[in-house]
């Protein structure tokens, strides 16, 4: 179903779009350490709790349903070719699997124009990715940066809306990253959608608890050094920020936290009760808890 409700998408028309970036004067990455540009954001469908994600075989208790489509096909593919031809990387919210598939067919033909090899484009959420689609968005270059911590408290609507089956394979981090590989795949929390706690996705991450303790698509766990790299060095590379942060080494920005509690070792449930004791940004303390 398209219904056009604007969400993330600009209003202005195809032709003022292309007038605004022949005239900014800037580019994705343009800015320094603390501030820069990394893209821009557009959306193609809703989302799984809201029953509006765009499936491509529908929902499982209507199948002539398939979510919702919030902009019209070519205007969305005008956008990202607009967007590209100025230098600006595109990443799109997408849902559901056919959302994907529009995503990427919109990339590709992005890429036929001007390509997008090393641009690093963007699936945002990504959270209903089949194999298929990671393995067409490695041709293209293109990265996922996923939420898995929609998991920790949305799980049993998904599971309602969705089904079981597609609530096992929501955020696949385990197939994403064999498939893609960590330099394409990162994790953040969407807040204030999700909690903001890095540690409590780090926890559904490689548990695939919910709050509940409920386990949901246990073969897509990770490894915890896995989900620390998909929080920092594997993240650091959507803005093209590797060289400078995303690991602690000879050359990189002394930006780097004290834990309270050793995240390798801990114990599964201690993962999301830990906290920062210290945190340095630039060599400095900017943060220090008072227990």
């Amino acid at each position: 179903m398209y219904a056009p409700t604007g969400g993330l998408n600009p209003t202005m028309t195809n032709d003022e779009w292309e007038q605004f970036f022949s005239r900014i004067g800037a580019a994705s990455d343009f800015g320094d350490e603390w501030l820069s540009y990394s893209g821009v954001k557009l959306q193609i469908d809703g989302g799984m709790t809201l029953r509006t994600a765009a499936m491509r075989d529908g929902y499982p208790d209507d199948r002539n349903y398939h979510g919702t489509i919030v902009i019209e096909p070519n205007r969305f593919n005008s956008l990202v070719a607009t967007a590209n031809r100025y230098g600006w990387r595109v990443g799109v919210h997408a849902v559901g699997d056919a959302a994907i598939d529009r995503v990427l067919d919109a990339y590709a033909l992005a890429d036929a124009e001007k390509s997008i090899k090393d641009r690093r484009f963007i699936v945002i959420h990504g959270s209903l990715m089949r194999r298929d689609q990671m393995e067409r968005a490695l041709r293209l270059g293109v990265r996922v940066d996923a939420q898995s911590s929609f998991l920790w408290d949305k799980a049993a609507v998904v599971k309602r809306y969705l089904g079981q089956e597609n609530v096992d394979s929501a955020f696949p981090m385990r197939t994403l990253i064999d498939v893609m590989g960590l330099d394409s795949v990162a994790e953040g929390t969407d807040y204030p959608i999700n909690v903001l706690n890095p540690f409590v996705n780090i926890y559904v991450m490689v548990t695939r608890r919910d709050k509940n303790g409920d386990i949901y698509g246990a073969p897509e766990a990770v490894t915890r050094e896995e989900a620390i790299r998909l929080y920092t060095s594997a993240a650091s590379r959507y803005s093209f920020s590797e060289s400078l942060t995303g690991s602690i080494e000879p050359g990189k920005l002394a930006d780097m936290v004290v834990l309270s509690d050793d995240i390798l070792t801990v114990g599964d449930e201690a993962l999301k009760k830990i906290t920062a004791k210290r945190t340095v940004v630039g060599g400095k303390t900017v943060f220090q808890s008072a227990n």
